[in-house]
């Protein structure tokens, strides 16, 4: 309740009319807050988490020192369990370096890694060898042969050897953090000075008689600790010059050297085991003296880690020194183990700290619906918002710019001919208009039009200050598409800002692009006075600069972005990171794709981040490394034309999954996050999805072809690039190319099933919809194609329902799933279910399964062929459509059409009514200046001084009267009035002489630029204007205007003159780049994306290239799958007899029948014991 009447108070001062208060927010418009039950779970598993740790290191020091005393001799154990015990010990210390090689093993396996130093392995090994001897001969021979406390304290000397070596690194770096360090060594050595003479105090008094030889394992146990301490030496020597070095060669291949120092431990630990056991082994009397506990361990150690510092997110290397535990010292290994902070002196950067950054947001846009700008615009406002909150976490680490290029965004007039923008840009406007209202309650103050090379750029400042950049191309002037748009953003935001931001003394003297500047009646002339812009981007390092690439219906959360950028912050061999996607939308179609996407990054996306790395990050939603985009074989063949049929497929119709195969090759990693969501909407037609997967199957399997091809070179430049993962890649490939074969084969199973069909005539019918589809595919229309596609997916699917059911059925008649198809079924939705299971926020996705089930012939069978058949139409498919493209036709009401000649301009006024944006009219009229230049004679005139020129009595049209200003060639001679008829009412001319008219504008400039100045002295480019001084300003101009007016005895512009100070005072204004960023985008547009005029016989060629290389793609799968098809056909001929498997048979109540199901490749059959 308390929340509704928040809301209405919000909505007072919305409007400027008390009567309209209401307003339509977007979805997602509010602030992310954390679910209580989210929270709860969190601090619950950090509990848990905790007291799970606590509880397993006690138990692991109690188990070790009561195994310890158990295998003593002084035990009343057998032998023979003493032994056992003993044994027991020795599993405990060999399993954690078993355990290291396995994952050592693993990663050499899935990870390349450079060739080994055989110095810097020599030290390894060595130091590895020492510790496993100390580490054997502490446990298995000394501390057998104390008692428990006595065993307790010993192990507590392993940190002798941390805390002399922090002494040592305290006094070269920070002398006052000794203190520590000095405690602990003191603290140590008075404790082994105690333990000697408690032991001496015990023989000389014979208390202990049998105890006069403690005194050798004393002293073997004081030697041992020493060499157990050297475990952790990269910890306090890692700042020291001498070893860097070695730790960065080391960390090149720690894996491998961990797999042969994990075997010399095993053996180390083996060898003390049967040495000590054969050679010196001797009897020694049970001491039961108590030994003072070592509280004083217990509460440093607790300190340390209490107010131990650590970041939000950091690398378990960063975090640890070594990659498993001491399994003898655990309790200490959470201290030792953990990595100390290396003090930076004050001109170095700490490597642990947050470095600034920035990220630019870049969404590119083409034909996207008001809804779906709508979620783009309002993810970025969110981002401006989270910027802005100083309760925020990351608010002073990144910097954030927004970019959207929109393709295609201008039309041509079908009267004039020049180019307009469509009406795709005027909803942008309108959306961002909307919800800028609705996060700050008012309409966008600040707002540039700048003309542009490639058409146009409107700027807006967002609520919290960032930048809102919105580029308009025209396909007449650059070239359109999504990859070309993506060279346009990286070249523009790496190459010229990016030199820019290095060199900052190359800035030129340019326009503001947040105040508003007043024109002067010829349109050339800026009266407002300039200013250099001084809020210039500090450096930041190209890898500290980030791209975040978006599509225009991305929807997101800011905590999302974070997420990718602390992927990019940790690991430096990153160079593009993504997030878990999730389809949005409504239908049968968006549900089959909710349960794909899922079960794509559960399974596909997760295995190729553990194994390798990811092979595609979305162009949706995926962050880019600027400086593994500027690498070399990157964005430079990123802007390859494509000019050979596979070019084309691999080129433009899949082009991030290009651009990470090029990153992979270069050494890049790509990383997958499944904590970063965001939503983009999927096709919700059946046609619209069949086109979209018909361009992503054959990039896909493309790309992949190029990345194996090319995988002995890319092994050796990619750390994360294994030959296995290679292998890895090349099975997927297999099952891909098998898969149309093997739904045949499984719709053979379910005619077989369902009908008791033989296994011949199943897989007859089942092979015969598919050859019909294929022929179809090569005859018909791709439209009829999808249409035919779509009837044979509702039957397949009526077929897929009735083998599920018929399994189900078969199950309950047989009385077990233990039959073939059954324990498919069950296993399927066992793994199913356990994966949703591990994805909690996701499981409601299962009950999308259903759908999935039965749509598999229709994507994996249907769905291939089409793809393959159509691989020449390399077409987009998606978002087709002819609104506000083509010629501009307009059906709307003129309520004033004038032609007017003043001052040499000629021009047509018209006025209409329309809602249209102010800032769309005054693009389009700059924009069709610049793409259709008018004769000489003729100026260039912004929109509003020339919108005012009509007589105010014609003027006098409702609030929402748009005004169209389109040149007209000027004709030699003058123009006379002539009378208005009752046929044009609305139609006059007007004859204005031109004798001093030139004169008193170019008068009535100098006098205005003068007041102007005189009346903005000391005001700076980021000061804002009240609105008392606005008017103060506009009766200053107009004051000066009458004056100059009144003089030449022109009283009858005063009117004119007085409306165009007051709108162009407050209107936003066109301008233009300064040279250099002119320049800089003529000549990439020049060298990179001038628009493709493919010639006739070029356009032939390259068809027929295209269909060559779709007859053999299709030729390949053709006969790939007949012979996998055949083979299944002739195994089934041969028979249960000759390969079979037996599976007995077992009762509800698990006790066995005695019969057997025999599987084969014909049927299952019940035969007898």
């Amino acid at each position: 309740m308390e929340e509704l009447k928040y809301r209405g108070k919000k909505r007072e001062g919305r409007h400027g009319d008390t009567w309209d208060p209401f307003q339509l927010n977007p979805v997602g418009a509010e602030k992310e807050q954390k679910r209580v039950c989210f929270q709860l779970a969190q601090y619950l598993v950090a509990v848990i988490v905790g007291v799970a740790v606590l509880a397993s290191a006690v138990v692991a020091k109690g188990s070790l020192l009561v195994l310890s005393t158990l295998s003593s001799n002084t035990s009343m154990r057998s032998p023979k369990e003493k032994q056992f015990y003993m044994l027991m010990l020795v599993f405990c210390l060999v399993c954690p370096n078993f355990l290291v090689f396995l994952k050592s093993l693993w990663r050499c396996a899935f990870k390349s890694f450079v060739r080994p130093n055989m110095k810097t392995m020599g030290f390894i090994c060595s130091v590895e060898c020492l510790v496993s001897l100390g580490t054997s001969v502490l446990v298995l021979v000394v501390m057998p042969q104390f008692d428990v406390l006595t065993n307790l304290f010993i192990s507590g000397g392993v940190c002798i050897m941390s805390a002399i070596l922090q002494i040592i690194f305290r006094l070269q770096t920070e002398k006052w953090k000794i203190l520590f360090p000095v405690c602990s060594l003191i603290l140590t050595v008075a404790g082994y000075c105690l333990l000697g003479l408690d032991y001496y105090v015990r023989v000389s008094t014979l208390v202990d008689r049998q105890s006069s030889d403690c005194y050798i394992y004393i002293a073997i146990g004081i030697v041992s600790s020493l060499l157990v301490s050297i475990c952790w030496w990269e910890n306090p020597l890692q700042a020291t010059n001498r070893l860097q070095e070695t730790r960065l060669e080391l960390d090149g291949f720690r894996d491998f050297v961990f797999v042969i120092s994990s075997i010399l431990r095993i053996i180390v630990i083996g060898a003390v085991y049967l040495l000590y056991h054969v050679l010196i082994q001797k009897s020694i009397i049970w001491s039961d003296f108590n030994l003072n506990n070592d509280e004083w361990e217990l509460l440093q150690t607790g300190l340390v880690l209490f107010f131990l510092q650590v970041q939000r997110i950091e690398r378990t290397s960063q975090l640890f020194v070594r990659r498993l535990y001491e399994s003898a010292f655990i309790d200490l290994s959470l201290l030792l183990n953990t990595k100390m902070k290396v003090p930076r002196a004050r001109n170095q950067d700490s490597h642990d700290d947050i470095q600034n950054c920035v990220i630019y947001l870049c969404a590119t846009m083409w034909h996207e619906t008001y809804d779906e700008m709508l979620k783009i615009l309002t993810s970025m406002f969110r981002m401006d918002r989270y910027r802005g909150d100083p309760k925020e976490e990351h608010k002073s680490s990144f910097d954030f710019e927004c970019h959207i290029y929109v393709d295609d965004a201008f039309m041509t007039e079908k009267d004039t001919g020049k180019r307009l923008v469509n009406s795709y840009v005027n909803d942008l406007i309108h959306v961002v208009t909307e919800v800028y209202r609705v996060f700050t309650n008012k309409e966008p103050d600040d707002v540039s039009i700048i003309e542009a090379p490639y058409g146009g750029r409107l700027m807006f400042v967002m609520p919290e200050g960032n930048m809102l950049y919105v580029h308009l191309k025209d396909k007449e002037l650059i070239r359109n598409k999504k990859r070309w748009s993506q060279v346009m953003y990286m070249y523009y935001l790496l190459g010229w800002k990016g030199y820019i931001v290095k060199n900052p003394q190359k800035i030129k003297r340019q326009n503001n692009p947040c105040r508003a500047s007043l024109v002067s009646m010829d349109g050339e002339s800026y009266l407002l006075p300039q200013y250099d812009n001084d809020n210039k981007r500090k450096f930041i390092s190209d890898e500290n600069t980030y791209i975040l690439a978006l599509d225009g219906d991305t929807d997101f959360q800011p905590k999302a972005v974070i997420l990718l950028v602390d992927r990019l912050r940790m690991y430096e061999n990153v160079g593009a990171a993504c997030g878990r996607i999730h389809p949005t939308g409504m239908g049968p179609m968006v549900w089959y794709q909710k349960f794909e996407y899922a079960v794509g990054h559960w399974l596909q996306k997760t295995a190729e981040h553990v194994f390798g790395s990811v092979l595609c990050s979305p162009g949706c939603f995926s962050l880019f490394r600027g400086s593994a985009l500027m690498d070399d074989n990157v964005l430079k063949r990123y802007t390859t034309t494509a000019s050979r049929a596979a070019e084309y497929v691999q080129y433009d119709q899949g082009e991030d999954r290009w651009l990470c195969t090029l990153l992979l090759q270069q050494g890049w990693r790509v990383e997958y996050n499944a904590a970063s969501d965001a939503y983009t909407n999927s096709p919700q037609e059946f046609k619209e999805f069949y086109n979209q997967r018909r361009r992503w199957g054959p990039s896909t399997l493309a790309n992949t072809l190029d990345l194996l091809h090319s995988g002995a070179e890319t092994v050796k430049r990619n750390s994360s690039i294994s030959r296995l993962y290679i292998l890895y890649q090349m099975f997927t490939v297999g099952s891909s190319i098998l898969g149309p074969a093997s739904v045949t084969l499984m719709i053979a199973g379910a005619f077989q099933f369902v009908f008791r069909l033989s296994g011949t005539i199943s897989i007859v019918i089942a092979s015969i919809p598919p050859v019909f589809y294929i022929i179809l595919c090569f005859v018909a229309k791709a439209n009829t194609q999808i249409t035919i596609a779509g009837i044979m997916s509702v039957l397949y699917a009526f077929l897929m329902t009735a083998s599920f059911f018929s399994i189900i059925g078969d199950m309950v008649v047989q009385g077990t799933f233990l039959t073939p198809t059954g324990l498919f079924l069950v296993s399927m939705a066992i793994m199913y279910f356990v994966t949703a299971l591990l994805h909690p926020e996701e499981f409601g996705m299962i009950i999308y399964g259903l759908m999935y089930f039965i749509c598999i012939p229709s994507g994996y069978l249907l769905l291939t062929i089409y793809s393959l058949v159509n691989m020449d139409n390399v077409s987009w498919g998606t978002r087709e459509s002819n609104k506000g493209a083509g010629e501009a036709k307009k059906n709307q009401s003129i309520l004033c059409d004038r032609n007017c000649k003043l001052c040499c301009w000629d021009m047509k006024i018209q006025i209409s009514q329309e809602t249209e944006n102010l800032m769309l009219q005054q693009i389009t009229a700059h924009t069709a200046q610049q793409v259709l230049p008018s004769q000489n004679a003729t100026k260039e005139i912004p929109q509003e001084p020339a919108s005012v020129l009509e007589p105010q009595a014609k003027l006098n049209t409702p609030k929402e009267a748009a005004v169209k200003v389109v040149e007209k060639p000027p004709n030699d001679k003058p123009k006379r009035k002539v009378p208005e008829d009752s046929d044009t009412a609305s139609r006059s001319r007007y004859t204005l002489r031109n004798r001093d008219y030139d004169e008193v504008c170019e008068e009535l400039v100098l006098m205005l630029t003068d007041t102007l100045n005189r009346e903005l002295n000391g005001v700076g480019p980021e000061d804002v204007l009240t609105q008392s001084q606005l008017e103060e300003l506009q009766y200053a101009l107009t004051e000066q205007a009458r004056h100059i007016l009144k003089t030449s005895r022109m009283e009858k512009l005063e009117r004119k003159v007085k409306i165009a100070v007051e709108k162009t005072l407050t209107a936003p204004q066109v301008q233009k780049l300064d040279e250099n960023e002119n320049d800089f985008w003529n000549k990439l547009i020049e060298r990179y994306l001038r628009p493709i005029v493919d010639q006739k016989a070029h356009q032939e060629e390259v068809s027929r290239e295209l269909k060559s290389l779709r007859n053999k793609a299709v030729f390949l799968y053709f006969i790939v799958n007949v012979l996998w098809v055949v083979a299944t056909f002739f195994l089934q001929a041969i028979g249960n007899d000759v390969i079979s498997i037996k599976i007995p048979k077992y009762y509800p109540n698990g006790t066995e029948s005695g019969d057997y199901l025999k599987v084969g490749t014909d049927k299952q059959t019940v035969v007898d014991a």
